[in-house]
């Protein structure tokens, strides 16, 4: 590669300064591991729903609901999901936790469950317009979109490009597709009124093929965006917007299970190298509050899922 190609690529994924350290603090683990669940934080409480884990190399999906209080660093059990639930799409708003569907390891769902942000019952509200398995949902204002989705988390070529939006207390309408065709497991953020969608994988011809390409939706139009490209094809990362960034985490590239954080930045469509995270994971879910990150639980190892939770501050916009 010739020399002045070389120093692009650097400039194009900046470290950041010395001074920014995130402060990883790994705190109380969860009582029962699992990746694959809903999450979402109220009133100082982390809320991680359903999921997956292993025990004796065998694959459970659960209904179980782990709160974590973070000021006093403790779990306790919340009400159990109707019925048990893994790798559907969730939103959080004022009305509570609302997961789009989900699996439990022989049927697929196409029920709308919402938890209450008091954190103490259920209710159904609908049902997903198709099945949308490791596909993501994104809330902005009182209108919730859908985006991707597969009819099998073993089948990733049963997988689908659209996007769907629905207004609270409406029906579902189709709002477009994803370009490039299907996409499960990519990572999605929410930015002043923007989504951003980043890597992922599809199964073209029966092969497996981690994405690297990132967009961007505007609702408002319908339309996608090109953005740069993420620094490798990956899968399986996770996304949390604040402080004017978007921040991914971890995934699986060619490399392996990845513990890198990139911090990408819309207004000159870049990338910044952060410090890793203290594990290298896939689908472990982060929740912003007041400057700070929340998260636990991923699967680390194939056929294992972790229990360790961690918290980090965002670094200071400079």
């Amino acid at each position: 590669m010739p020399r002045t190609a070389i120093r692009a690529l650097l400039l194009s994924f900046t470290m950041f300064a010395a001074a920014e350290n995130w402060n990883w603090i790994e705190k109380a683990p969860l009582p029962k591991a699992q990746a694959g669940g809903a999450v979402a934080l109220f009133h100082g409480t982390m809320v991680i729903a359903g999921g997956t884990n292993w025990e004796n190399d065998v694959k459970h999906w659960l209904r179980d609901v782990q709160l974590y209080d973070t000021a006093a660093d403790r779990w306790r059990q919340g009400p159990p999901l109707p019925e048990a639930m893994g790798y559907g799409p969730y939103t959080q708003s004022a009305a509570g936790l609302a997961i789009y569907g989900g699996s439990d390891g022989v049927t697929a769902s196409r029920k709308i469950f919402t938890l209450d942000d008091g954190m103490k019952k259920w209710r159904q509200e609908g049902e997903t317009p198709a099945v949308v398995l490791l596909g993501h949902a994104a809330r902005i204002g009182s209108t919730v979109f859908l985006i991707g989705g597969c009819e099998d988390v073993a089948d990733l070529t049963r997988c689908s490009e659209a996007v769907w939006k629905r207004e609270d207390g409406g029906a579902w309408q189709r709002a477009g597709s994803i370009p490039n065709g299907p996409v499960a497991l990519g990572a999605t953020a929410v930015l002043d009124g923007r989504i951003f969608l980043f890597g992922g994988c599809s199964m073209p011809g029966g092969k497996l093929r981690n994405h690297s390409e990132a967009w961007m939706f505007e609702p408002a139009t319908g339309k996608w965006k090109a953005l740069k490209g993420l620094p490798s094809a990956n899968r399986g990362l996770t996304a949390v917007g604040g402080n004017g960034r978007v921040y991914l985490f971890g995934g699986y590239t060619e490399s392996g299970f990845s513990a890198a954080v990139y911090s990408y930045n819309p207004a000159d469509d870049s990338y910044a190298v952060a410090p890793d995270m203290p594990l290298a994971t896939v689908g472990l879910q982060f929740v912003e509050q007041g400057g700070r990150l929340w998260g636990a639980g991923g699967e680390h190892k194939m056929r294992a899922r972790s229990a360790r939770a961690f918290s980090a501050a965002l670094p200071p916009l400079r």
